[in-house]
């Protein structure tokens, strides 16, 4: 019976799992949540628009990025919405050095998310963020 009771650190240890390191994981720490937030960044928040999404950006008193998603009724039905949500995670969670620092992104998905496979997802959003931070960079090299 000792033999049978390894620890679930030590399986997780031997399988390599990425997911169980920091940077991969997205906690509850990691998004968004309260309406009260959502407001706030609504009200206060940049806009920025893609062919497919809004997004919003403001900086927040945390040390990381925050996610939060807003997929209405009009994008689909239910295994449609939760589909995009998914995606919006997925890319969130993979491309956090693309967004910046500090910064609370609210992603609005409009009805042409839904038709997006993950590829297009990807593409639309690594030239906003490729763009966004250079605008960045560019404001605070001359600041």
């Amino acid at each position: 019976m000792a033999d049978s009771s390894s620890s679930e650190g030590d399986q997780k240890a031997v399988s390599g799992c990425r997911s169980d390191s920091r940077g991969f994981r997205l906690t509850k720490e990691d998004r968004v949540r309260r309406s009260s937030e959502f407001r706030r960044i609504t009200r206060e928040g940049t806009r920025h628009r893609t062919r497919n999404f809004l997004i919003l950006t403001l900086k927040n008193q945390t040390e990381r990025q925050r996610l939060g998603l807003v997929v209405g009724k009009k994008v689909g039905n239910a295994c449609v919405r939760n589909r995009v949500k998914r995606r919006l995670r997925e890319y969130f969670r993979l491309n956090r050095d693309l967004m910046p620092p500090e910064t609370d992104v609210v992603f609005i998905a409009h009805k042409g998310a839904a038709s997006l496979d993950m590829h297009q997802l990807r593409s639309e959003l690594d030239r906003f963020f490729q763009k966004m931070l250079r605008m960045c960079r560019g404001a605070r090299s001359s600041g």
